[in-house]
């Protein structure tokens, strides 16, 4: 059984949808260099939005509590995959990197539709809000460099 420290920091940012549990890779704070320095990379690319824009996108990132990365990735991410010729409030709002977390029933299943080697590719955590083990894919806890406590 693994603890896992970032996991922890993260607690605040697990959604439980239908579809299952997952968390923010984000973490920590936004800083208001960081949304300047993104608010003009946004003009840049995008000259005809009117400047109210800014002030409801600024209002936004923060009642959604984002981070300096999520912002700068979510810019990024409109920059690079904006069809239209501006963009709007939600394709900046709804960008979000997220790790899949498993609980046992969920591994069950995924047993059932995938064979035993599901096993060999999750890791168990305990987050501290929660009784049972979930359950983390290998590959995330790499790219995310997530560490054992």
């Amino acid at each position: 059984m693994q603890r896992i420290t970032k996991l922890q920091r993260l607690l605040p940012s697990i959604s439980e949808t239908d579809e299952g549990m997952s968390i923010s890779v984000y973490e920590g704070k936004l800083s208001t260099q960081i949304i300047i320095d993104n608010v003009k990379r946004i003009k840049k690319a995008f000259p005809a939005l009117p400047e109210g824009f800014y002030d409801v996108l600024a209002e936004r990132i923060t009642d959604n509590t984002f981070t300096d990365d999520r912002l700068t990735d979510a810019v990024k991410n409109v920059i690079d995959t904006c069809i239209y010729p501006t963009p709007t409030i939600a394709q900046f709002i709804s960008f979000d990197r997220r790790i899949e977390i498993l609980k046992y029933e969920d591994m069950l299943r995924k047993t059932d539709e995938l064979g035993e080697w599901v096993w060999k590719h999750y890791k168990p955590i305990q987050l501290p809000d929660r009784e049972k083990l979930c359950y983390i894919h290998v590959d995330d806890i790499k790219k995310y460099n997530i560490q054992d406590a």
